[in-house]
This record gives C-alpha cells, sequence and structure tokens, in this order.
C-alpha cells in the first residue's frame, strides 16, 4: 500500500508550492494580488487537505474491524 506514501508526497508538494504564492500574492500590490493569491490558495488547500488525508490513511485512522477481522467466536451482548 504506497499509494498513500504517494499521496502525501504530492500533498506536500502542492502545499509547498501554494504557500510561497499565498504569501507573496497577500503581500502585493495591483494585480499581481490575484494573480498570485487565488493559485496560492488552491494549491495551499488542496495540498494539505490531499497531505493530511493521506497521512490519516497511512497510519490506519478509520480503518474498523470488519466481519472478518472480528473473533467469531465471541458473542454479542445482545445475544445472550
Amino acid at each position: 500500500m504506497a499509494q498513500w506514501k504517494t499521496a502525501f508526497v504530492v500533498g506536500i508538494t502542492l502545499f509547498s508550492m501554494g504557500l510561497p504564492l499565498l504569501i507573496i500574492g497577500s503581500i502585493s500590490t495591483g494585480e499581481d494580488k490575484m494573480a498570485m493569491l487565488a493559485p496560492g490558495a488552491i494549491l495551499f488547500g488542496v495540498g494539505a487537505f490531499v497531505a493530511i488525508v493521506a497521512a490519516a490513511i497511512g497510519v490506519g485512522f478509520g480503518k474498523g474491524a470488519t466481519t472478518s477481522e472480528q473473533d467469531q467466536a465471541s458473542k454479542n451482548w445482545w445475544e445472550d
């Protein structure tokens, strides 16, 4: 399962490309402002989202036990 590692690298790359655009766009004046601010915000946001989701998948967050992973010998409390 190396897909989450690739997604994490892509997310960090997008994040690191968007951050300078966002910073420069926020301090610049004139027509440069929107030309750098909008792509920077999009790259920053998408990159952060992809990196966080990939990291969560990598550490196994949200992986619940399926029926096949549960102990079949144990009974549920409502089946006594």
